[in-house]
């Protein structure tokens, strides 16, 4: 037997240490002005636990902040446990990515993809065909997580990329699967449809406030400006990259995507409660747009969007076909599901009402000294950085990370101010915190692009870096500003 000893990796220990005399050193450091001895010490949590998460590992830090907090006097521990993995909006998550791994599962997603590529127009000239392609991504991207969504199309571009004879080094695979990529990025930041990262962003914002931001303002936010920019996208693509397309000329979309079989009950059941369930999300909001007050509207304001998650779950662990359940829950949630993934953005809603909490006084810190700073600023300006800021920072580092971390200082400088639109600013954070295209370390299906082989990283890191500063301007030049128009301070 191996004798067995207590080791690691000395650059690992190296971090472990840092970050822990890091957060040590505020329990020392006196108040500042209006934060309070509480306040110094859950900053020293917060920016600690960031750390760990972001050059440590993205699990234990999650459990190490509970106790942390807890001894910092900010919450005690069932307030802790009651706002993360208590909190509705993880268990949204969960049921989300019940219901899309049932919506995949079902066979749709490739349906949908084959169906769309098998169209007439798609196959006028390549550009046509790659930019229907990118469009399909990002559509898919709406509904589904952007990780099972990326493994998708990723695979799905190598059986298009082999049929029509390009290699791993040809320009041409290069950007059908950058662009494949990025428009999926781009539909998962346009909607919370699925996306456990605008949940978090949302729910930090309504646990900062105590006030919800609805689906359907989110949608309002994301649509438009993940228009343009997949627009935009395609521009760049077509202009400036200049692949070759000359292998075009022969090639047959449908020995690539194959023939569709008729849907079954199953799929039926599952596609029709999938997008049910989405439609009674976002409702309320349209019909508060156009009938308030009435009947409908009230009784659908009855019910939370978690409800009718709920609700959709149950009916398809309950509806049996064949004597076999639409979906298997314990199948789903002991095979694979992403836990890890639950409780990373349970520790971002949990830090971002942490620091917002009335002990802390980080509110009142900020009205008194960063107040005066801004209020000379065009609003214009302030939300441009902000979101230049966010999107930058979301791709060198994690996006829980970012959106953990910019909302929280977005949300805090909206309320102590009438200089920026809370609920827009707090908007523009977490969407340009879900924009990554850079750098394998800013998420995950950025990752798995760097390291499919028929991209390049050097591709991707330029055009990458590109499609940051657009997606920057496009958020806080037209999202910021319908949803301010939608909803006046």
């Amino acid at each position: 037997m191996e004798k067995q000893i207590f080791q690691m990796d000395k650059k690992h220990l190296i971090k472990i240490i840092f970050c822990f005399l890091f957060i040590a050193v505020f329990w020392f450091i006196p108040p500042i002005g209006e934060i309070t001895t509480i306040g110094i010490r859950t900053i020293g949590v917060f920016i600690g636990t960031i750390l760990l998460l972001s050059i440590v590992d993205t699990l234990w830090p999650v459990f190490l902040s509970f106790i942390l907090l807890n001894l910092s006097g900010v919450m005690n521990l069932n307030q802790i446990l009651a706002g993360s993995v208590g909190n509705w909006i993880i268990t949204f998550v969960v049921l989300s990515f019940i219901l899309t791994f049932a919506l995949n599962k079902s066979g749709f997603t490739t349906r949908l993809t084959v169906w769309y590529m098998s169209r007439k127009f798609v196959s006028k000239s390549p550009w046509t065909f790659v930019f229907a392609y990118w469009g399909i991504s990002m559509i898919v991207g709406m509904f589904m997580d952007q990780v099972p969504a990326t493994a998708f199309f990723l695979a799905f571009s190598g059986k298009i990329l082999k049929e029509l004879g390009y290699g791993p080094k040809d320009k041409f695979s290069n950007m059908l699967t950058m662009g494949s990529v990025f428009s999926v990025n781009i539909g998962g930041a346009a909607t919370p449809i699925s996306h456990s990262l605008a949940i978090l962003g949302m729910g930090i914002y309504e646990r900062a406030t105590g006030n919800p931001i609805s689906m359907f303002y989110y949608l309002a936010f994301g649509i438009p400006a993940a228009i343009v920019m997949f627009i935009l996208l395609c521009i760049v693509m077509r202009f400036i990259m200049h692949p070759d397309t000359s292998k075009f000329e022969s090639f047959d979309i449908q020995k690539a995507v194959g023939g569709l079989k008729p849907m079954d009950l199953k799929e039926k059941t599952t596609v029709a409660i999938f997008f049910g369930t989405v439609i009674l999300w976002i409702l309320p909001g349209i019909l508060g747009l156009i009938l308030t007050p009435h009947p409908l509207l009230t009784f659908l304001n009855k019910f939370s969007i978690t409800f009718w998650a709920l609700l959709a779950v149950v009916v398809l662990a309950v509806l049996r076909i064949n004597d076999e359940p639409v979906v298997n829950l314990r199948e789903t949630l002991e095979s694979g599901f992403p836990w890890g993934v639950i409780y990373f953005i349970s520790i971002g809603v949990l830090l971002g009402s942490a620091v917002s909490n009335e002990k802390v006084g980080l509110t009142e810190f900020i009205t008194t000294n960063l107040t005066p700073m801004v209020e000379g600023i065009s609003p214009l300006v302030i939300v441009i950085i902000f979101a230049l800021v966010t999107t930058i920072m979301t791709n060198f580092s994690s996006n829980v990370t970012t959106i953990t971390v910019m909302t929280t200082i977005a949300t805090t400088l909206a309320l102590s101010t009438n200089t920026v639109h809370p609920i827009a600013i707090a908007l523009t954070t977490t969407m340009c915190g879900s924009l990554a295209y850079v750098l394998p370390s800013s998420f995950a299906p950025i990752a798995m692009l760097h390291t499919d082989e028929n991209s390049d990283s050097g591709t991707v890191i330029r055009y990458g870096s590109l499609m940051v500063i657009i997606s920057s301007i496009i958020v806080a030049l037209i999202s910021y500003n319908i949803v301010a128009a939608l909803m006046p301070m």
